[in-house]
């Protein structure tokens, strides 16, 4: 690709969830800028980018009450890539901000809430077809037993068996991106065994209580979160004490689940 499509966030007053398109990006934590690239999670055309306030909000009968203000701005950038000795400037396609001052009552926790057209050529991902099918009352029941296989299989480092899961997502990142299916699943393979060789499953991750499956919107996709809401499956890395997170968002297709994102 010769040019990146970015979001760079921040939220003021509280913590929130940047969500594109229905799927959440990361966790914003108050007076932190994140940046990230965002392609997997764009369409050609209208885009919604939300950010949702989590911590310090009053229930009622009705709409929540902010507790304090609460301020979030997202600018949409677009970075053209001449290569590893040249560094350009990103291009704000969009400047986004919303508000909510203490006292006032929340839209669905929505500090922002607004919707662009991006300049991207994309084929139309998957995802926004599973986002059409309504939830099932299984679905819970089957995340949580893909998630008892999958963390069984990572601690196992058992790779071959752990490829199939992500095969919609490979497919699909092949295809946007004009590459050799077999490349990337070869490729993403080796970013498995490097996972399962070098990496431990935190503790959390592998405790059933600490799973937040939030569903997106009323459809049969789901982002795995921890309490925090922030990634379910967090590594530490062997040495060095890193800590490596993958956002992660499951599919339920027929009566099987499948990674999306």
């Amino acid at each position: 690709m010769d040019k990146s499509l970015l979001l760079r966030a921040c939220v003021q007053g509280q913590d929130a969830l940047l969500i594109l398109n229905g799927m959440v990006l990361a966790k914003l934590t108050a007076g932190q800028e994140l940046h990230l690239p965002v392609h997997e999670y764009i369409q050609s055309g209208e885009n919604r980018i939300q950010v949702e306030a989590i911590s310090t909000t009053v229930q009622s009968s009705g709409k929540p009450i902010s507790a304090c203000n609460t301020e979030a701005q997202v600018l949409v950038e677009i970075q053209k890539d001449r290569g590893p000795a040249s560094f350009i400037n990103a291009n704000v396609l969009f400047k986004l901000q919303g508000s909510v001052l203490r006292g006032q009552r929340f839209n669905k926790n929505r500090v922002l809430d607004t919707r662009v057209d991006l300049p991207v050529s994309f084929p139309r991902w998957r995802y926004l077809d599973v986002m059409q099918s309504p939830a099932d009352a299984d679905d819970q029941e089957r995340i949580q037993d893909f998630l008892l296989n999958l963390l069984t299989l990572f601690q196992g480092q058992k790779v071959s068996a752990l490829l199939p899961y992500f095969s919609v997502r490979n497919r699909e990142v092949a295809a946007a991106y004009g590459l050799d299916l077999q490349q990337v699943h070869g490729n993403f393979a080796s970013h498995l065994e490097q996972m399962c060789t070098h990496y431990t499953l935190n503790d959390a991750a592998l405790d059933p209580t600490q799973w937040l499956v939030r569903p997106v919107r009323q459809s049969s996709i789901y982002a795995l979160l921890n309490p925090e809401h922030q990634p379910l499956l967090q590594f530490n890395a062997n040495q060095g004490g890193a800590l490596h997170q993958w956002p992660m968002h499951v599919g339920v297709l027929g009566s099987e689940v499948f990674v999306l994102r």
